[in-house]
């Protein structure tokens, strides 16, 4: 009798799942996960990207995400569950609403299910799926524990949120919330530490319900690409001096010697490398770094340049395409 008891208490331990709804989860998951993606957002000459997740809505590359998490980047690779990767450019952003819709050139891609957030329900499984900490396509299991949540963040106000206690981490925001169907019912958007951010939450994650992400990104879509319309190359440099040129054996007196490369920007895909030493563009010897970033200024994004450059001691060209900064 003694080990019924057990057993009939070990059959509604917490936790304890039947076999049909983790079937249902499995299935949930392979579905919702395929439509999920990577972003890795350089903001900076720096090579530590920023974190992020997206959401493809339509199978020619239209992804959403949120705008913090692309805001001011100067590349975003956009990484897909297989595992190929793709530059992005920024298409719009809706920064009080926290939303924004990446662009990538592809075609067939995997479309998310859209469900409906308005038929939520207290208590119901909601599974999040993104890259929390850069750990890519992460699931994470639990329930909606609120709905209709206020919250302001800075300038940004959140109306009606989904409260989840589904772990979200940095990284996790712009990924999909999904339910036991594999529906998208929310995007992952923040934690809450509190009005004043001081004490760290437990199981406080909050997502934007879908029916208003969806309205937000279809006004998005319909409109214009961002475009600063200056002309992005993507490296850092310095005014080449005798020590630099005896240190990377360049047989020249004046140039620019190359200390940082994008990744993913236009000097990267065209193979630059740190310590390159540029010494002209096109048939214009390059003095300085000022008189580098002149030159640069004055041409267009899509203008193709042919940069003369010193690499270990041999001289050699790259042809580069410069892109639009900020995109």
């Amino acid at each position: 009798m003694r080990g019924l008891i057990c057993l009939a208490a070990l059959l509604v331990a917490p936790g304890w799942v039947s076999a049909d709804e983790e079937s249902d989860r499995i299935a949930a998951v392979e579905l919702g996960r395929r439509s999920v993606v990577s972003l890795r957002v350089y903001r900076s000459n720096s090579n530590k990207p920023g974190v992020g997740s997206g959401i493809i809505l339509r199978s020619d590359g239209f992804i959403l995400t949120n705008a913090h998490v692309v805001s001011g980047a100067k590349v975003v690779r956009v990484g897909l569950p297989g595992g190929k990767q793709y530059n992005g450019r920024i298409w719009k952003e809706a920064k009080d609403k926290d939303l924004a819709l990446v662009k990538i050139e592809a075609s067939g891609l995997p479309v998310a299910r859209i469900g409906n957030s308005d038929q939520i329900k207290l208590g119901q499984t909601a599974i999040a799926i993104g890259d929390p900490l850069g750990f890519s396509g992460t699931v994470t299991v639990g329930t909606v524990g609120g709905l209709s949540r206020d919250i302001k963040i800075g300038q940004v106000q959140y109306p009606a949120m989904i409260q989840t206690d589904a772990a979200i981490n940095p990284g996790s925001s712009g990924g999909a919330l999904i339910n036991l169907s594999g529906d998208v019912i929310g995007v992952n958007t923040l934690i809450y530490n509190g009005p004043n951010g001081a004490r760290p939450s437990q199981g406080l994650g909050f997502a934007i319900p879908v029916n208003h992400a969806i309205s937000v990104a279809k006004v998005l879509v319909s409109q214009r690409p961002v475009s600063s319309g200056k002309p992005w190359l993507g490296v850092v440099g310095n005014n080449l001096s005798q020590d630099l040129a005896i240190a990377h054996n360049i047989p020249a007196k004046r140039g620019v010697i190359v200390t940082s490369i994008v990744p993913g920007s236009p000097a990267d895909q065209a193979g630059m490398r740190v310590g390159d030493a540029i010494v002209s563009c096109g048939p214009k010897s390059v003095l300085s770094l000022t008189d580098f970033l002149s030159q640069i200024a004055a041409c267009k994004p899509g203008d193709t340049l042919e940069l003369g450059v010193w690499r270990q001691g041999k001289k050699t060209s790259v042809k580069v395409t410069l892109d639009v900064a900020g995109q």
